[in-house]
């Protein structure tokens, strides 16, 4: 259920102007707690809109990590929700770097759910394509 990568991907590295988006599809009996429990993690974040590849967004960001999430199928047609963080900062040039950050956000709310005591089935992690930083 873990997310352990903690480099770059792709096939450049990633830019200052660029975030590393990473998803994930949890699926689970009851996708409001962990709606909730993720909502707990990010209560202080500030609500964002934006616009990524000409599609809309939006999310809660702290200005170096931003998480979007949706409810949604899998492809089995299982409920879940997908949630996907977004962190800049290039490898060697920011501190913590993207990844880092990638890696303590995915640990969190794994960690918390497991503190929590919501049972999740799976949690299917999908690096994604570096996008264009909207701010």
């Amino acid at each position: 259920m873990r997310w352990k990568k903690l480099s770059d991907w792709g096939a450049v590295r990633l830019r200052a102007d660029e975030w590393a988006p990473l998803s994930a599809e949890i699926a689970a009996p009851d996708l409001e707690a962990v709606e909730q429990c993720l909502e707990e993690l990010t209560g202080f974040m500030e609500y964002f809109r934006a616009t990524i590849d000409g599609a809309p967004l939006t999310g809660v960001s702290d200005g170096q990590l931003a998480v979007s999430h949706s409810f949604g199928t899998d492809t089995w047609g299982q409920q879940v929700l997908r949630v996907t963080f977004y962190a800049g900062g290039p490898v060697g040039v920011a501190s913590p770097d993207a990844f880092q950050r990638l890696g303590r956000a995915a640990g969190s709310l794994t960690d918390e759910l497991q503190a929590e005591g919501i049972r999740v089935d799976g949690i299917r992690w999908t690096e994604q394509p570096y996008v264009k930083r909207p701010f």
